[in-house]
C-alpha cells in the first residue's frame, strides 16, 4: 500500500510546501512553516493536525469484547456481568506478547455495532496478525480500515467549537476516550476525545474519500499565513464588519504536536517505549492496565511486577537545568557517573520560556521526583532534574 493511497492529503501538503517526515510507510507533516504559531495554536485557540501515521482496525460481531478482552491489558468485557463497554466509551490499552511485551498500543473505541482500535500505522499490520492468532470459534470479523478511513485532529481550547462549527447540529462535549457519531453534510463521521497536548483533543474518522474536503473547509476557516514570530488569533477575521467571528483551526505538524505532548508528559508508543518494553516501564500503569478484570495474554507478568512493587526502570519527565537540549538516544548518568538512563523525547518547551525539558526511561532509582541526573547535551553531561509532568496544561 503506497504512501498516497493510506494519506488522501498527501498532495495537499506537498502544494502546500509542507515540511515532511517519514514514519513508516506514511509521510507526516512536520511543520506548515511558522512552528510556533501552530505551538500557540494548541495552547491558545484551535490546531488542525493530520494523522496517516494512525489507522484504524474495525472488530464486528457479537463476540468481539470478550474475544478482545483476552488480549489487552484494560477491560472491554465484564465476565460476570455478561456486558462490556457501551456505544460511545472507550479504553487506551497495551497488547501484549506471552512474555508480557508491549507488540502496541491501542485507542479502543466501542461504537455499538463495531469496536474500533485506533493503532500505529508501522504495526497495524502486526496487530491484525496477532489477533488472527488468536482467533478460533469466536464470531468476530477483523478488518484493517487503514485503507478506507482517515483521520484529523483538532487540538486546543477551541477545538470543540471549530468542530460544531462544521457540523450539521451541534454535538455534546465528549469524556475522555469516548465517541460519538456526528453528520457533516449529511456524510456520517466518528469523533472522539482524547488530549495528549493537555489542551482538548478532537479526533475525526471519516471516509478516506471525505478527507480532502473536511481537510479544506476546515482550513478555509484559519486566518492567513501570519508574518514570523506572530501567534494565531483566537477567531478568524470575520468576512465583514456584521458577520459574527468564527473559531479559527490552523494548520500544524508533528513539531508543534510533539512539542506539546512533551510538556503534557504524555510517553507515545515507537519514540518513548517500544516492543521491548513491559507495561510497568511505561509509566502509564493507571491509564492502560485493569488489575481486575481477570486473565488476559501476558497477564501474568504485568500482575507478578505489580505484586513486587518495583520495577528496573520507567519513564520519567526531566528538566535541564542549563539551556542545553539534549537529543534522543542520548545516554544519562547518575551523580557518581553511572549510566542510568537514556533520552527518548526533547524539546525546547514555550511554556517553560524555552527551557530544556524531556522524557526518558531512568533506571528506578534515580527516577523519583527530584532526583538528580546528568545527561549528555551539547558535547558535555549537564545537570537535570527528574520532574512530575502535568497533564493539565500546567507547566512543570
Amino acid at each position: 500500500m503506497t504512501d498516497a493511497m493510506i494519506n488522501p492529503l498527501l498532495a495537499l501538503h506537498r502544494q502546500a510546501e509542507a515540511d515532511l517526515l517519514d514514519h513508516g510507510p506514511v509521510s507526516i507533516v512536520n511543520t506548515f512553516g511558522h512552528p510556533e504559531a501552530q505551538y500557540a495554536a494548541i495552547r491558545r485557540s484551535c490546531a488542525l493536525i493530520d494523522r496517516p501515521q494512525r489507522v484504524l482496525i474495525r472488530l464486528s460481531g457479537q463476540d468481539r469484547l470478550p474475544f478482545l478482552n483476552g488480549l489487552v491489558t484494560n477491560a472491554v468485557w465484564d465476565t460476570k456481568a455478561g456486558r462490556g463497554l457501551a456505544a460511545g466509551q472507550g479504553t487506551y490499552a497495551f497488547l501484549l506478547n506471552a512474555k508480557g511485551r508491549i507488540l502496541a498500543d491501542l485507542n479502543i473505541l466501542e461504537r455499538g455495532d463495531c469496536t474500533l482500535l485506533e493503532v500505529d500505522v508501522r504495526v497495524a499490520a502486526d496487530v491484525v496478525a496477532h489477533l488472527e492468532k488468536y482467533h478460533f470459534r469466536e464470531r468476530v470479523a477483523i478488518e484493517n480500515c487503514a485503507a478506507g478511513l482517515h483521520e484529523v485532529s483538532l487540538h486546543g481550547p477551541g477545538a470543540f467549537d471549530m468542530l460544531n462549527s462544521l457540523l450539521d447540529s451541534p454535538m455534546d462535549g465528549l469524556d475522555q476516550m469516548g465517541s460519538a457519531t456526528a453528520l457533516r453534510a449529511g456524510q456520517a463521521l466518528v469523533v472522539w476525545r482524547d488530549d495528549p497536548t493537555a489542551s482538548p483533543g478532537y479526533h475525526v474518522i471519516v471516509p478516506i474519500g471525505e478527507a480532502q474536503t473536511l481537510w479544506q473547509d476546515l482550513s478555509r476557516l484559519a486566518a492567513p499565513p501570519p508574518a514570523a514570530g506572530s501567534s494565531p488569533p483566537t477567531t478568524a477575521r470575520p468576512l465583514n464588519r456584521t458577520a459574527p467571528p468564527r473559531p479559527s483551526a490552523w494548520p500544524a505538524g508533528w513539531a508543534a504536536f510533539n512539542t506539546a505532548r512533551i510538556e503534557a508528559g504524555r510517553p507515545l508508543f515507537g519514540i518513548d517505549f517500544d516492543q521491548t518494553v513491559l507495561p510497568a516501564e511505561t509509566g502509564l500503569l493507571d491509564r492502560a492496565v485493569s488489575f481486575t478484570k481477570g486473565c488476559y495474554l501476558g497477564q501474568e507478568i504485568v500482575a507478578r511486577m505489580a505484586s513486587r512493587g518495583q520495577v528496573a526502570r520507567r519513564i520519567a519527565a526531566f528538566r535541564m537545568d542549563g539551556p542545553e537540549l539534549p537529543v534522543a538516544g542520548a545516554p544519562i548518568n547518575d551523580e557518581a557517573g553511572q549510566v542510568v538512563g537514556i533520552v527518548t523525547s526533547s524539546t525546547a518547551s514555550p511554556l517553560l520560556s524555552g527551557a530544556a525539558i524531556g522524557l526518558a526511561m531512568l533506571r528506578r532509582t534515580c527516577s523519583d521526583i527530584g532526583s538528580v541526573v546528568h545527561v549528555a547535551a551539547q558535547g558535555a553531561f549537564r545537570p537535570a532534574r527528574v520532574v512530575e509532568a502535568c497533564h493539565t496544561g500546567k507547566p512543570m
